[in-house]
């Protein structure tokens, strides 16, 4: 079940998107496409990661091939809760709050990206939680955001 709940919000990023397009049309649909980005593929997968890295350490842990027990658990689970929460307050703001959103995300989400190359080479850490979904998803999505958020601004 937590492997596939991780395709979860991106999913809804497309059907919500998709439902946008078939009620609203497609005059502002890359607007509408980086909302659903920011709102729900970023916001909440990020809460849902919170969830875990605090209230599932251990099982996390695992998962990326981490020693149970750590206490950063609890501070990488704050910092993801952090951003996810800046991804689902633009649902209420837009403009420059979007784009400092992105940069926030980017930074985490890459620098969360080389901790985990780090770990590939130095320990060869190949465990799902940390060479899987999650390292693609941290390196392709703020690329998509940055991508959205160019074209939304450049429109």
């Amino acid at each position: 079940m937590m492997k596939y709940g991780l395709y979860v919000p991106l999913a809804c990023v497309v059907a919500f998107f998709l439902w946008g397009l078939h009620t609203d049309g497609t005059k502002d649909w890359i607007n509408q496409l980086l909302a659903n980005a920011l709102v729900i593929g970023l916001g909440g997968q990020l809460v849902g990661f919170a969830v875990g890295h605090i209230f599932k350490a251990d099982v996390i842990a695992e998962q990326i091939g981490w020693k149970k027990g750590s206490p950063f658990q609890f501070e990488v689970g704050i910092a993801n809760l952090a951003i996810g929460v800046l991804g689902i307050m633009c649902t209420w703001f837009s403009g420059a709050f979007w784009l400092a959103t992105v940069v926030a995300a980017t930074i985490w989400l890459w620098g969360c990206v080389a901790g985990h190359v780090r770990d590939m080479i130095q320990n060869r850490n190949f465990s799902p939680g940390s060479a899987g979904f999650v390292f693609y998803w941290g390196l392709l999505y703020p690329l998509a955001l940055i991508v959205l958020i160019s074209a939304s601004r450049a429109g």
